[in-house]
């Protein structure tokens, strides 16, 4: 049922519009749009249906202030003398929208009628808005993450089968992405779904305490099992001078290959390093050409694959996830190295998977931080194909993947194409063209519009199932306070406090 309301403009009829996919509409004095507003548009005939679009841009006509009329009042010093808008004949704003959607008898579908030319256009209500939208309307059956910033106030509200099609969070840093991460966990968490942070600069530890979770140091409070890795993750974390060889790799593989076998089969339960170890030696005897050089081979590929206890993340491994990871879990790894982090985020999002898939553990959501270092663009890197994995196949078993990026530019095409909901926050130019090939439905003026977007406000986009048209949305406040990690610090404030009396008092000592 529509509520009656007053309109805010008409249709008009140019030579442009309007057509299936855009009207312009000339807006009442008074009245006034912002981008990504919704609005309705009645269409009376054969087929009595609602059209929506989406307020895409706007300007003003008004010829008392051209170029020559400013001239004019501002060389002769006369004041401004004309009407109002809404007492002239020469001043006028038509905005510019985008027809998304139309709605017959309760059945949606692509915009099939043209508009009518002199119709009224209308504020699309906040029952409207959620229909068009896809959202659902009772923070209890969705994901409550914020509001719209134009329009009628209305609350968006996810489905929750959306975190199973995986979620994309870009910005800058201080954009917001951070923050609204918390959002999300928190709805998450609230519905009893397990939650895994790979957390590369801390930012999560404040929020998973407060929601009665727990935050781990890689080899200091877990350790994860070799077996979760497979060979070729296995080989990509040998030594390069390893990785140059083709028979320590080979020998390396073969003993791995035997122990994965036995798993596979259920003659073990796991195997550790020192079990790949154990079997160097028979593995480099089936491989060397000359029975001499097996001393040789065993000591070098023995040596070589010992640095791997410097990672200290491989040992005996979680007694059990399903208590360590419920209901939530932050893996600090601010104090890794690029290496160490990749090594650690492999291993754990393998064992994580295997677990899942074997009916072990239960249906989880694991969040990368910083998923440009683990899934670049154009290249390769020890963890890119477990994330792949997870976004491809994850929903089928129950695995939720966030990847986050301050840098879509530098991260996969393909990976962000698989996750189905995404945030995008304030961007540099130079980022646009990365987020252009997912744009969904953004219109160019909301994608030029990112890098100035205020903080805590984003583009929400997705395909069809997740997120049918794009919308700014201001993230809602979190209801954990006091949760926020990872603030930049006040180094001014450190100067004055600690390191100013430290360096005067070196100096003195010299003099």
């Amino acid at each position: 049922m529509i509520v009656k309301t007053l309109p805010i403009g008409t249709v008009i009829s140019d030579r442009d519009t309007p057509t299936f996919e855009t009207v312009r509409i000339k807006l009442k004095a008074g009245q006034d749009v912002k981008p990504g507003m919704l609005v309705r548009i009645p269409v009376s005939r054969a087929e009595k249906t609602m059209l929506y679009g989406r307020i895409r841009s706007a300007y003003e006509s008004n010829s008392n202030e051209s170029a020559e009329s400013i001239n004019v009042t501002e060389s002769m010093g006369l004041p401004r003398n004309y009407p109002k808008e809404e007492d002239s004949t020469r001043i006028f704003r038509l905005a510019e929208a985008d027809l998304i959607e139309e709605i017959i008898d309760k059945e949606i579908r692509a915009p099939q009628n043209l508009p009518n030319s002199g119709a009224e256009v209308f504020i699309a209500d906040s029952d409207q808005t959620v229909q068009v939208l896809g959202m659902v309307k009772d923070r209890s059956e969705g994901l409550y993450i914020g509001e719209t910033v134009s329009g009628t106030k209305t609350e968006i509200i996810l489905k929750r089968e959306a975190i199973q099609r995986h979620f994309f969070i870009g910005g800058t840093t201080g954009s917001g992405k951070s923050y609204a991460m918390g959002v999300i966990a928190e709805e998450i968490i609230n519905m009893n779904l397990p939650i895994v942070f790979i957390d590369t600069q801390d930012e999560y530890s404040s929020l998973v305490k407060k929601m009665g979770g727990e935050v781990v140091e890689p080899g200091e409070d877990f350790s994860i099992r070799i077996s979760s890795l497979t060979e070729a993750e296995l080989i990509n974390l040998l030594p390069e001078a390893m990785k140059q060889s083709s028979v320590q790799c080979d020998v390396v593989t073969r003993a791995f290959g035997e122990l994965q076998t036995r798993l596979v089969n259920e003659d073990i339960a796991k195997f550790t390093l020192d079990d790949v170890l154990a079997r160097i030696p028979d593995s480099a005897a089936a491989l060397s050409g000359k029975p001499g050089d097996v001393p040789r081979l065993v000591d070098t590929v023995t040596r070589r694959l010992k640095t791997l206890n410097n990672y200290k993340i491989f040992g005996e491994g979680v007694a059990d996830w399903r208590k360590l990871m419920y209901p939530c879990l932050a893996i600090n790894c601010k104090k890794l190295t690029s290496i160490q982090l990749q090594s650690i985020a492999t291993a754990v999002l393998r064992e994580l998977q295997n677990l899942r898939i074997r009916g072990h553990i239960p249906p989880y959501v694991a969040v990368v931080d910083e998923a440009h270092l683990f899934v670049p663009q154009g290249e390769g890197s020890p963890c890119k194909q477990i994330i792949r994995e997870g976004v491809r196949i994850g929903r089928h078993h129950g695995i939720c993947m966030v990847l986050m990026t301050q840098s879509p530019i530098d991260i996969d095409r393909s990976i962000i194409r698989q996750c189905n909901t995404r945030l995008v926050f304030a961007l540099e130019p130079d980022q646009l063209d990365a987020i252009r090939g997912v744009k969904s439905d953004a219109s160019e003026e909301m994608l030029r519009a990112l890098p100035k977007m205020p903080r805590g406000t984003c583009l929400l986009s997705g395909t069809y199932e997740s997120v049918k048209h794009t919308i700014p949305v201001r993230i809602r406040e979190r209801t954990t306070k006091n949760s926020e990690g990872g603030k930049t610090p006040d180094i001014f404030q450190e100067m004055k406090d600690e390191w100013i009396s430290k360096i005067n008092d070196l100096k003195q000592k010299e003099k």
